[in-house]
């Protein structure tokens, strides 16, 4: 492995260092979840994109369908590396009796780094707003993530993927979130390229989330298509 490689895999492994947070008191019993991932990207002129998304989470160790996102949004080139965002999230919450629906409005900067040393590294800040029974006001929330991926080989239909996204919300809701830290989602995995246009990540998750007097964890399956559409 070059010297390059080396520092590349350095500042993954710093960076995502730093993002976590750590566990305090974390819960007894960790939960297995489950979550399969559909995103479609299209490109509808030279500078302008859609996003597609839906995110069906199968929780309580993989026995129970506990939340669906549903995500769509407009994003427009707004420089060679940097795409700007806007969007909204539909998301029913089905855990346990009955069904709460929580809507999110959010903005985001998608940022794509160069190549180094065989690593494509890409970087996203996103902040929500959202609303959900019986919270008495709007949710604030900003997320960062960070992402790095390498293909086996020049001509390897497959690849690697690290990524860690920290999330923290901004403000105190009455009867919701506290502010202060949300929760940490550290990821790692494959990638299999089926065609310049579809593509699987295989991986797993582990996820921190802030409870009252600790933290809590979960263990995630994780399985995604992508689809990238050309205009």
């Amino acid at each position: 492995m070059s010297r390059m490689r080396v520092r590349v895999c350095a500042a993954v492994v710093a960076l995502t260092w730093t993002m976590s947070v750590p566990a305090a008191s974390a819960q007894p019993n960790p939960d297995r979840q489950t979550w399969g991932q559909l995103l479609a990207i299209g490109q509808v002129g030279r500078d302008w994109r859609t996003h597609v998304e839906v995110q069906p989470r199968v929780m309580n160790d993989s026995s129970e369908l506990g939340l669906t996102i549903v995500r769509t949004a407009v994003g427009r080139r707004v420089a060679p590396r940097v795409t700007a965002w806007v969007g909204h999230a539909w998301v029913p919450r089905t855990l346990g009796s009955g069904v709460r629906h929580e809507q999110r409005f959010w903005q985001q900067l998608s940022f794509a780094g160069p190549a180094l040393g065989g690593w494509t590294l890409t970087a996203r800040l996103r902040v929500e707003q959202r609303w959900l029974e019986p919270w008495e006001g709007t949710s604030h929330r900003v997320r960062v993530l960070a992402r790095a991926q390498r293909t086996l080989g020049a001509t390897s239909p497959w690849g690697l993927f690290t990524y860690n996204e920290a999330m923290s919300t901004l403000d105190r809701t009455p009867r919701g979130p506290a502010r202060g830290f949300d929760r940490n989602r550290l990821a790692g995995g494959v990638v299999r390229r089926f065609s310049p246009a579809v593509s699987t990540d295989l991986g797993y998750i582990w996820e921190t989330t802030a409870i009252p007097g600790g933290r809590r964890h979960e263990h995630v399956l994780l399985a995604v298509l992508n689809l990238s559409v050309p205009r």
